[in-house]
């Protein structure tokens, strides 16, 4: 069975992740903080892993075959140790023990951080950091950029954008289905691409990337 390791399992889009992979059958590994997310997880049909990527932090990932990074410093985080220095942590584990995949949920606005709010701009900066290792390892990989992210239900479609997209939403169900879709959609290949709520039906949309 097709194992998939979700960093940032409990977290607001991390949860619909999980969620949309078991319902697609997969074996689905997922890290989470504390013991009342650890027994969520084991509810809803996933294996938890108690841990941060603050540390070193393998042992979930060994014999996974796609890792799915949905971690974020949030509005109380430290983006430094967190967006960027966390998610590299997990890139390079994940490139050491041969996953097969990997999966970026970033951030819309991290090429052109200028352009966005400021109060973000050491997010943005932060999460491009990530990419930019990412973008440089052996790992196949897809950085996915959404929007302002919302909890609204899933529309299943969307408008991907090439270049600088200053404005846009997009649920957070519609990115975790995106994420699950490219595991199998190999136009998501060593892909980066904006994501926002628009008129395309979202494998059509990922299927135009190349």
């Amino acid at each position: 069975m097709y194992t998939v390791f979700v960093a940032g399992a409990h977290g607001r889009t991390g949860r619909h992740i999980v969620k949309a992979l078991l319902r697609e059958n997969y074996e689905v590994r997922g890290l989470v903080r504390n013991e009342s997310q650890r027994d969520n997880l084991q509810e809803w049909g996933a294996k938890p892993y108690i841990g941060d990527l603050r540390t070193v932090f393998s042992e979930g990932i060994d014999g996974a075959d796609a890792v799915i990074c949905a971690v974020g410093a949030g509005d109380k985080g430290d983006p430094e140790e967190i967006d960027h220095l966390g998610t590299v942590r997990l890139i390079e584990q994940s490139a050491m023990l041969g996953v097969k995949r990997f999966i970026l949920i970033s951030s819309m606005g991290t090429l052109e951080p200028e352009r966005m709010p400021k109060i973000l701009k050491p997010y943005l900066l932060a999460k491009r950091r990530a990419e930019k290792v990412l973008e440089e390892s052996t790992l196949c990989h897809t950085i996915i950029r959404p929007g302002g992210l919302t909890d609204d239900l899933p529309i299943g479609k969307v408008s991907i954008r090439d270049g600088f997209t200053y404005s846009g939403f997009i649920s957070r169900n519609d990115v975790a289905e995106a994420a699950v879709l490219a595991l199998k959609l190999p136009e998501t290949e060593h892909a980066a691409f904006n994501l926002i709520a628009g008129e395309t039906p979202l494998v059509q949309a990922l299927q135009s990337l190349k």
